[in-house]
């Protein structure tokens, strides 16, 4: 794979003329994952979207190997960045695998017919994500969780060299969430893919993230390993919240211990 930079400088975007994103600088790491943390409208989703393309700044840029992503061909970008939004919408009747299937778009030009390839990708996309079996199916008769993985596998069946997820896990339970973190994993360890997600599981993020960044006001408030990142310092700045950080005895990697006023070790029962 091809070393891509992307990068955001003095990024401001938002919605309906209100500010967002407020100046926001950040390079991302090439060939690592890196997971973003925050409180809820803190500017996560927001600056996906503006580092996938679907929202313009209203200040800053983002470059695409020193490009700005905006003079980027859409094909040639899609062949290089992929978005999974929150709660992608899938055309009513279209099977999954039809939906995984489109993965396959950016690599097709008008008349380019359909390859061994493009089947391989698609076959390997769905049995990674274990929905192989769903083929045939319908995407809106699948539960939450299925259609999840769904959109996954579609993503992956893209062949991207930067790959964004904003909550990849929404609506998986725990054991689906750790085969999906597991499989994102493999692909930057196997295929090099720069991974950024956006993760609410702050323990999560702290076990799979190669660089953690925590978000606070639309701007970056911390940036770095996990163990920089996750302090009872940050977690106190930017989600308000009393904490005690230890070690996670699997991982050895940092892990947040919430305070609560109930079930604490010599308080109430």
């Amino acid at each position: 794979m091809t070393d891509h930079s992307l990068v955001a400088t003095g990024l401001s975007a938002g919605y309906d003329g209100k500010e967002i994103l407020k100046g926001l600088d950040l390079t991302i790491p090439t060939g690592r994952i890196t997971v973003i943390v925050g409180a809820n409208a803190c500017g996560k989703s927001t600056f996906l979207r503006t580092l996938s393309r679907l929202l313009v700044p209203t200040k800053g840029h983002v470059l695409l190997d020193g490009r700005s992503i905006h003079r980027t061909p859409a094909r040639q970008l899609a062949r290089t960045l992929g978005l999974l939004p929150q709660a992608p919408i899938a055309p009513e009747g279209i099977t999954v695998a039809d939906l995984v299937s489109r993965g396959r778009h950016p690599h097709k030009s008008l008349f380019s017919r359909w390859t061994r390839k493009d089947d391989e990708a698609v076959d390997g996309a769905l049995t990674a994500t274990r929905t192989f079996d769903l083929a045939e199916r319908p995407v809106d008769e699948l539960s939450g969780g299925q259609r999840q993985r769904v959109w996954i596998a579609m993503a992956l069946a893209q062949e991207t060299e930067i790959l964004l997820l904003d909550e990849p896990t929404t609506f998986l339970d725990i054991n689906h969430q750790i085969e999906v973190l597991d499989l994102l994993t493999d692909l930057n360890r196997e295929r090099g893919t720069t991974v950024v997600m956006v993760l609410h599981d702050l323990n999560l993020a702290a076990r799979y993230a190669d660089v953690l960044v925590a978000m606070a006001g639309g701007r970056v408030h911390a940036f770095g390993t996990p163990e920089e990142v996750l302090t009872e310092g940050m977690v106190h700045d930017v989600f308000g919240l009393e904490s005690r950080i230890v070690e996670d005895p699997l991982s050895g990697r940092p892990m947040m211990l919430p305070i609560g006023r109930h079930r604490m070790a010599g308080i109430g029962r």
